[in-house]
């Protein structure tokens, strides 16, 4: 038995309360067939919905088998709607995107049904109300009278003691309106059945019981047949479960994910951009970590953490034999006899226009992948190959078939005496560049010239590392050193500010050059042929470039060859795998080598100062992930609103909040869980090279290992299921009715 005593409805808005009823008393029972009129605003539809649970009340009390129910909780309102109320709406409230078998099918889900029991119940409900021929159609294609049909099957699929209908044939012609209405009066034998029409006339030979309403209140109560049957009890006649069961929840979810193709796309087109957001946060923020883990050191610029720079022990040069034996260890990938151009770093510019910075390499590595020009005829001339950025391109465009010196950045000196031209340029590959990004932080070229000029930057590099003292009249000097062919061997030419240091005439004077290294220290001897100044510059060399060259000691290419030409005391190798480089070490040592594994060689500055940089960091990228998680919130619950109504729809047809909030998750998790697989594909395709890549991007994905990725893909559920709770709640902030005309 339904009673309200002295219920009331208020409505405030904007500071203005106004009355949807008021003091309404009525008994209401299991048999009857109670139509409901008055002229519209007299509050006969707000008082349906409080009747049916989905709207509240403000005062007074309504009794359910005795039971008030003003003090329901949310979820105690949300199982009266469950157990005992089946809903038909004016405008039917059916799912458009579901078909009619769904439709009918959904009311049976949230009721926890069997699945087995739920297919021929919803066949057998839908031929009763004469529908079969339509199960497959979807509702959106469904005549006015059709579809309000289907809502009355859903009603019974319920199984509920109670309906109510608001204008169940307001929408409706004549001939559907008198089939709906004669529908309802069959139902009516075993149920309570409560409709709110404006068209008395069309009900009036049906109905037990006539309610009218005016201003608000209830102005007559008529038993127009039968007499009322007064019942202590209305209940449920069958038991319903608890909640909608994980499999129908799964079943639901999925379905509502791809029902709508729209809905779907810009779902997946926002958390595409989600995973896509959060690998990109990640991996810079592992590629920041990784510089500062790697530390650097200032001697070694190849900081490959593949590379083992060796020696032998008793600090002789290598031998031929030596380099068979280090290439014979399974790990060894290859052998780098002149390391020391590993380290040798170099920029080649004329200030204005270009500005290359960059490491040296063999141009016959590189003479297929010309994209311009020609390759090195001597040792004067080189080719540029450069990282595939418009930047590097641009400044090797520029630089070709200009001239310039090429400058040892470590040291400030030239690294050939002579300007060098560029005669071509091309482009690394996506490998190649890889490998430059990942051991030459921050370098865009290789120089690369042929042997006779690597040999010239190899001994210009060794004087680099080596210390260089002249000693004339007693005294020590430091001077760099160029080279003139036309000057005897054995001879050299001094600067006056040299000649200025001792009273004695300086020609024919003894220079002595002593040259030291960790490996070497010797001594050599040199007859001063001639005093250059500003004025007999160009008499003396041919050259004009004096301020260019003031400051120089110049002698034979031979005699700087000999100083220089020490043979390797010190070579590289490269690993093959790098997780079992500490074993490779351990087989060189045993041989009789020093090795020194680059990844023990770099300098970090204190561990306090690391653990700063890396809580920096993790802020950095909780603060990304958090403004990613906003942004994609805020267009996902854009999308989501479209929702609105299907949710509504659900919480009237008896659905809980938790049975909401878990279809959206499940929705959610799974356009998510697409689109991870679609971010992860993409990085798959970059990564093997299917799809082209810039030497950065490959980088970031270098760090992508199935730890990482499995990190970044519970960062993303995580994200996902943040979102959905979040929106799930803000639905559920207005009553099921409210929550519907908003949308409506």
């Amino acid at each position: 038995m339904l009673k309200l005593e002295k219920v009331s409805k208020y409505y405030s808005a904007g500071g203005v309360v106004a009355t949807g009823f008021s003091k309404v008393n009525l008994e209401l029972n299991i048999g009857e067939f109670v139509a409901i009129t008055g002229e519209s605003g007299s509050g006969k539809s707000t008082l349906l919905n409080v009747i049916s649970g989905l709207d509240s009340y403000e005062e007074g009390e309504m009794y359910v088998n005795g039971m008030a129910t003003s003090g329901f909780t949310r979820n105690e309102l949300e199982e009266y709607r469950k157990k005992y109320i089946g809903n038909i709406f004016q405008t039917f409230n059916l799912i458009n995107s579901y078909t009619v078998y769904q439709n009918v099918e959904l009311v049976l889900l949230l009721s926890g049904a069997n699945k087995s029991e739920i297919a021929p119940k919803v066949h057998e409900i839908i031929e009763k109300v004469g529908l079969k021929e339509y199960e497959s159609t979807k509702a959106s294609k469904l005549s006015g009278g059709q579809k309000q049909r289907v809502a009355i099957a859903r009603a019974l699929a319920k199984e509920t003691p109670v309906i109510v209908a608001d204008e169940p044939t307001g929408n409706l012609d004549t001939k559907s309106a008198a089939e709906i209405v004669e529908l309802l009066h069959e139902l009516s034998k075993d149920k309570l059945i409560v409709i709110v029409t404006h068209n008395y006339e069309q009900v009036e030979q049906y109905v037990t019981r006539k309610i009218t309403m005016h201003d608000g209140k209830v102005v007559e109560d008529k038993q127009i047949r039968g007499e009322a049957v007064c019942t202590d009890t209305i209940e449920p006649k069958e038991a319903m479960s608890e909640s909608l069961s994980i499999g129908n929840t799964l079943r639901l979810g999925v379905r509502n994910t791809f029902n709508i193709p729209a809905k779907f796309i810009l779902m997946l087109i926002v958390f595409v951009f989600l995973c896509g957001g959060t690998v990109a946060a990640y991996t810079s923020v592992m590629n920041e970590e990784s510089y500062m883990d790697s530390g650097y050191n200032e001697y070694f610029r190849n900081t490959s953490p593949e590379r083992i720079v060796i020696k032998r022990q008793d600090k002789q040069v290598f031998k031929i034999a030596d380099y068979d034996k280090i290439a014979s260890i399974e790990n060894v990938d290859r052998v780098i006899k002149d390391d020391l151009i590993l380290d040798t770093t170099a920029y080649f510019s004329n200030d204005d226009s270009y500005w290359l910075s960059g490491s040296l390499e063999d141009a016959a590595l590189f003479e297929n992948q010309l994209e311009e020009g020609r390759m090195p005829k001597n040792n004067h001339e080189m080719i540029l190959v450069v990282c595939d950025e418009s930047y590097a391109i641009d400044s090797a465009k520029t630089a070709y078939k200009k001239k310039s010196y090429l400058t040892n950045d470590y040291t400030g000196e030239r690294l050939i005496d002579k300007k060098v031209k560029v005669v071509g340029y091309g482009i690394l590959t996506e490998e190649q560049q890889e490998l430059m990004q990942k051991n030459m932080h921050y370098m865009d070229v290789y120089f690369c010239l042929n042997k006779k000029g690597l040999n010239e930057v190899r001994y210009s590099a060794l004087q680099g590392r080596s210390k260089t003292v002249f000693k004339y009249a007693g005294k020590e000097i430091t001077s760099p050193i160029k080279t003139y062919s036309f000057i005897p061997e054995g001879h050299v030419y001094i600067n006056e500010e040299i000649d200025a240091l001792s009273d004695q005439w300086a020609i024919g004077q003894t220079l002595k050059v002593n040259t030291s290294s960790t490996y070497f220290d010797d001594t050599y001897s040199f007859t001063i042929d001639a005093v250059y100044s500003a004025n007999n510059y160009n008499y003396l060399t041919g050259a004009t470039s004096y301020e260019d060259d003031s400051g120089y000691v110049f002698m034979n290419p031979e005699d700087f060859k000999k100083m220089y030409t020490k043979g390797n005391y010190q070579s590289s190798v490269m690993v093959k795998d790098k997780t079992i480089i500490d074993d490779t070490k351990a087989q060189l040592e045993e041989m009789g080598y020093s090795a020194l594994c680059m990844k023990d060689a770099m300098f970090n500055e204190g561990e306090e100062y690391a653990m700063m940089e890396k809580a920096f960091l993790t802020l950095v990228l909780v603060g990304i992930l958090t403004a990613l998680f906003f942004v994609t919130y805020f267009i996902l619950k854009l999308i989501l609103k479209s929702r609105n109504v299907f949710f509504s729809t659900i919480r009237m047809l008896g659905g809980t909040k938790k049975n909401c909030a878990d279809l959206i998750r499940v929705e959610v998790i799974m356009v998510a869980n697409i689109a991870f697989l679609i971010c992860a594909g993409v990085i798959s395709l970059v990564h093997f090279g299917v799809i082209e890549n810039i030497s950065y991007l490959n980088q970031l994905i270098s760090y992508l290992d199935l730890k990482s990725m499995a990190v970044i893909y519970v960062l993303v559920i995580i994200m996902s299921l943040l979102q959905a709770v979040r929106y799930a709640k803000s639905l559920f902030k207005k009553t099921a009715m409210n929550a519907y005309k908003e949308e409506v």
